[in-house]
């Protein structure tokens, strides 16, 4: 390829490519550092300390099954639980907190990876590669809200005892699986009306 028929620069590419992605960095970081201390504890909970968890465990692979298909959010799901399950296994080894086998962690970090799975399969199963806002939606929410519940499942046997208020622990697990539900199809639905989907359509 020639000189000249390289493709121009415009002010669009920057703004994509550079000035949202650095918005986007700097909200990552600045949102534990400057948002926490602001919210109640548990809008801190969802919103700041949860983020990292619902990005790997929920909006990814709804994204990847919602966009693709359920092998791709079931693998996507597994990948990424499995990563964000090491993240935690690292924060109860550096709490001493270890099972009774000796090991670091305990059941609750298969939860996750088996949460993030079923999340991002049963969306995509579910949906089938529909377009459709409504069927992404319920999809999306059907598979969150089911994977939200094994992990919930996972923490209540755990003998760290992490459920001790079942109701608050409901509440903080499915919410933001219910946001994400919602927020996800959108940017879904938006992927697609730029033809950003990664699978053929017929």
């Amino acid at each position: 390829m020639s000189e000249s028929s390289e493709p121009s620069i415009k002010v669009g590419d920057i703004l994509y490519a550079v000035i949202i992605p650095c918005i986007v960095a700097f909200l990552i970081i600045a949102f534990p550092h400057y948002l926490a201390p602001m919210l109640d504890p548990t809008l801190a909970a969802i919103l700041v300390y949860g983020l990292g968890e619902a990005i790997l465990t929920i909006a990814v692979p709804l994204l990847f099954g919602l966009l693709w298909n359920q092998w791709a959010g079931g693998a996507s799901g597994f990948l990424l639980g499995s990563i964000y399950a090491l993240y935690v296994n690292d924060t109860f080894a550096a709490m001493q907190m270890f099972g009774p086998s000796g090991m670091a962690g305990d059941i609750s970090n298969l939860g996750y990876v088996v949460c993030a799975m079923l999340t991002g399969y049963i969306a995509g199963a579910l949906n089938k590669g529909s377009l459709s806002f409504k069927r992404m939606v319920v999809s999306a929410l059907v598979g969150g809200i089911i994977g939200g519940f094994f992990l919930l499942y996972t923490q209540l046997i755990s003998p760290f005892g992490m459920v001790t208020d079942l109701g608050y622990s409901i509440f903080i697990t499915i919410l933001p699986r219910i946001i994400y539900g919602i927020v996800i199809p959108i940017i879904a639905k938006v992927f697609s009306w730029y033809g950003l989907i990664l699978r053929r359509l017929s």
